[in-house]
């Protein structure tokens, strides 16, 4: 008997579980919504309305051009691509947002990008491989385009430009980025209604840029940061491909209300398009300071040292601020005018390095300011 009221006496850790899982109405509504939500999610698809043969070739058509040369297919495709990266790089180098921009669109690769997009989807290994292979080409010709212009402009600053800079950390905004980029430009061809979106698409999701990118800093030796580029440029077109096949898929492009059920060759390309993502969203998840520079803290520690300076009601106003990130620790170089005492380094330091989540040197100038008045009569 002794031995049953043991066994019937919750232990601690039955205790602590009761009360940490959900209660059960709460679970039951959660999963009614998950199976309302796929039952949508299934209604929504077996019932969307496919595109007709007509519609199709023509997107075919747009994505795959026939009747014209190969020859001056080429032609037109690698002039676009050098004007696009000297504009490119100019805007670059010169610090210039505008510019960039226009490197943008005048940039041919987003259309080889979609077409490989829809080779993926329609099962079209030939054309994949001709689609990869134009990318690859225009790619490496921009790389070397960019290193070319790069060692020729003389009387370069000796700081990188932020345009240069912006595109050698790439993140998970930049992936998700490609992804509506991707949905809108393939949804831009599939109804031509919405083909104004493209142009915008083409600012949105930059190709040409982190490619110039790449030739410049190969020029200056800057191996981490060419690194930073192209991953940047590579999650870009991951990104494109992946959500553009899916709203290939979801668009009806595919012939019938079940593309992939028996259809081994687009399986395959989407478990390689999901293979590339993997491989593209590993050195973003670790590879921060190893494989990717990183990210550039600047903004960040402006925002809390303006901050504790307000805080504390100091008549004080930040002048500048410079951050440097040197194996794992960063070193943080302030400026402040004040007129009464000086803000305390110590908490700030402690305060930095909370946010920031690493090890802070802080160097903190104080410059004294006095005010002054004088009244003068002709």
């Amino acid at each position: 008997m002794p031995d049953t009221a043991v066994k019937d006496r919750p232990t601690p850790d039955s205790a602590d579980n009761r009360q940490l899982s959900p209660p059960a109405p709460y679970v039951s509504v959660m999963s009614g919504l998950v199976v309302l939500a796929w039952a949508e999610m299934k209604r929504l698809w077996h019932g969307r309305e496919l595109l007709g043969d007509d519609e199709r070739r023509e997107v075919i058509d747009r994505l795959f051009p026939r009747g014209i040369p190969r020859r001056q297919f080429f032609t037109r495709f690698v002039s676009l691509m050098m004007l696009s990266t000297a504009i490119a790089v100019f805007g670059i180098l010169g610090d210039s947002t505008a510019v960039v921009i226009g490197a943008m669109l005048v940039a041919p690769l987003m259309l080889p990008v979609l077409g490989g997009a829809a080779a993926v989807v329609m099962g079209w290994p030939r054309r994949i491989v001709n689609r990869a292979l134009l990318v690859a080409a225009g790619s490496v010709l921009a790389v070397a385009l960019a290193a070319a212009i790069s060692f020729i402009i003389p009387g370069r600053a000796a700081s990188l430009p932020a345009e240069l800079m912006a595109r050698t950390s790439p993140n998970f905004l930049d992936l998700g980025i490609a992804l509506a980029a991707g949905a809108a430009g393939a949804y831009g061809q599939l109804r031509r209604h919405a083909a104004d979106a493209l142009t915008g698409v083409a600012v949105a999701v930059a190709l040409v840029p982190p490619l110039a990118v790449v030739g410049i800093t190969l020029q200056l030796t800057e191996w981490q940061l060419a690194v930073g580029a192209a991953l940047l440029f590579l999650a870009n077109v991951v990104g494109i491909v992946i959500a553009a096949s899916a709203t290939f898929l979801a668009a009806g492009f595919v012939p019938g209300r079940n593309p992939l059920r028996g259809h081994t060759q687009i399986l395959r390309g989407v478990s390689w398009a999901a293979i590339a993502a993997i491989i593209v969203v590993l050195p973003m998840q670790f590879g921060r300071g190893a494989v990717l520079p990183e990210a550039d803290p600047t903004e960040e520690v402006i925002a809390v040292v303006e901050e504790y300076v307000a805080e504390r009601g100091l008549s004080s106003e930040v002048i500048s601020v410079d951050v440097d990130v040197d194996n794992g620790l960063t070193k943080i170089d302030v400026v402040v005018a004040s007129s009464m005492a000086a803000p305390l380094v110590d908490p700030l330091a402690e305060l930095l390095a909370e946010d920031l989540s690493m090890p802070v040197r802080l160097n903190l100038l104080v410059a004294s300011t006095e005010t002054k008045q004088a009244t003068a009569v002709p």
